[in-house]
C-alpha cells in the first residue's frame, strides 16, 4: 500500500521505483504566439516523440492557458517515458514579462522531472544558432525580438509585446492588411487585391468580420500576413507598401544590435527564425533594405527547427 501511494506522489509506476539505471530523456519545449512544439529525445539523442500544440504566450492567452498547453504537450510527449527520468527546457514567448517564467517553473518543479527551467523563446534559437557564440538573433514570427549575444552581455531589442512594438511582426503585418482591406470598404483607402483574399478567407462582412476577428485574436490576424507577402509577389501596390514598411522596422533593428558590436573587424552572425522566415520575399526586401550594411553581418535563416535548441539546454540542465 505504502509502495502504490509513494509511486503516486512521484507520478510513476510501481516498476519505477525499482529502476536501477540512469538513463535521462530530454525534453525541449518552444513555445510562441501561434504554435508550440514539444520534442523528446531519448539518452542517445534521438528524436522519439515531436508534437504540436496551440500558442502558449501568456501575454496573449493568460498564464493559466499557458500552463494548460504545457502540461497538456508535456503529457502526450512523455506518455511512455516517466518524468522523473525527464530533464525539460521551455522557452516560452512572454515569459520575459513579470513572473510568468517562475509561475511555469513552479509548475514544471510540482511534475517531478530530473532537471527542469524556463527562458525565453529566444534562449532556444541563440542555443540553435549561435551555440557559444558571439552574435545576434532575431525572431520573427507572430511578434519580434533581437538578442545581441555578448560574452559579457545579452541584450534584449523590441520584443515588447503588440501594444508597444512598432511593427515588423506577422502581428503587425496581419493588422495593416486588415486595416487596408477596412480602408477600401468604406471608400477611404486604395483599391488592393488584398480584398478579394480577405472575402474568400471568412464568410463573414462588416460587423460580424470584425467580432470573428476579435474573437480569433493575436493568431488570427496575423494569419493574414500570409496574403501580404503572397500579393506582393503578384504586384499589388498595397500589399507591397505593407511589407516594406514593417521590413524597414527589422532592418532598423538589426542596425540597432550591429551597433553593439561596433568595435568588431569580423562580420557578425545574424540568425533569423520564427514563421515569417519561410518567406523567400522577406530575405529578399530585407537584404535590399539593410543596403551597406550588410557588409558588417552575416544574415543567416535558421536551418533547424528552434526547439532543438530547447533540447540542447535541457542537456546542459542535466
Amino acid at each position: 500500500e505504502a509502495l502504490f501511494r509513494i509511486a503516486n506522489i512521484f507520478r510513476v509506476s510501481i516498476v519505477e521505483l525499482f529502476r536501477c539505471d540512469e538513463a535521462i530523456y530530454y525534453l525541449g519545449i518552444d513555445g510562441g504566439g501561434t504554435k508550440t512544439e514539444f520534442a523528446l529525445s531519448d539518452p542517445e539523442g534521438n528524436i522519439v516523440c515531436r508534437i504540436f500544440m496551440d500558442g502558449c504566450n501568456p501575454n496573449a492567452v493568460g498564464i493559466e492557458q499557458t500552463k494548460r498547453i504545457i502540461e497538456d504537450g508535456i503529457i502526450q510527449a512523455c506518455k511512455d517515458v516517466p518524468l522523473s527520468s525527464v530533464a525539460v527546457y521551455a522557452g516560452i514567448a512572454g515569459c520575459a514579462t513579470g513572473s510568468y517564467a517562475d509561475e511555469i517553473k513552479s509548475m514544471l518543479k510540482k511534475m517531478s522531472f530530473a532537471a527542469c527551467d524556463v527562458g525565453s523563446d529566444n534562449n532556444n534559437l541563440v542555443a540553435a544558432g549561435l551555440g557559444e557564440s558571439e552574435g545576434i538573433t532575431m525572431i520573427l514570427g507572430t511578434g519580434i525580438c533581437s538578442y545581441v549575444v555578448k560574452k559579457e552581455e545579452t541584450k534584449r531589442i523590441a520584443g515588447w509585446g503588440y501594444l508597444f512594438d512598432n511593427g515588423g511582426g506577422g502581428f503587425h503585418i496581419g493588422r495593416d492588411a486588415l486595416n487596408a482591406y477596412f480602408s477600401v470598404c468604406d471608400g477611404t483607402g486604395e483599391q488592393t487585391s488584398l480584398v478579394d483574399r480577405m472575402n474568400e478567407s471568412a464568410d463573414y462582412s462588416g460587423s460580424e468580420f470584425t467580432k470573428y476577428l476579435y474573437n480569433g485574436g493575436n493568431k488570427l490576424v496575423a494569419s493574414y500576413a500570409t496574403y501580404v507577402f503572397e500579393e506582393a509577389e503578384k504586384g499589388d501596390r498595397v500589399s507591397i507598401s505593407i511589407l516594406k514598411k514593417h521590413v524597414s522596422e527589422i532592418a532598423r533593428l538589426v542596425r540597432a544590435s550591429l551597433s553593439h558590436f561596433s568595435s568588431y573587424d569580423e562580420k557578425i552572425p545574424v540568425i533569423l527564425g520564427g514563421g515569417m522566415t519561410n518567406q523567400a520575399l522577406l530575405m529578399t526586401y530585407l537584404l535590399d533594405e539593410l543596403g551597406d550594411d550588410t557588409k558588417k553581418c552575416n544574415i543567416q535563416i535558421l536551418d533547424v527547427p528552434p526547439v532543438s535548441g530547447a533540447l540542447k539546454l535541457a542537456k546542459a540542465l542535466f
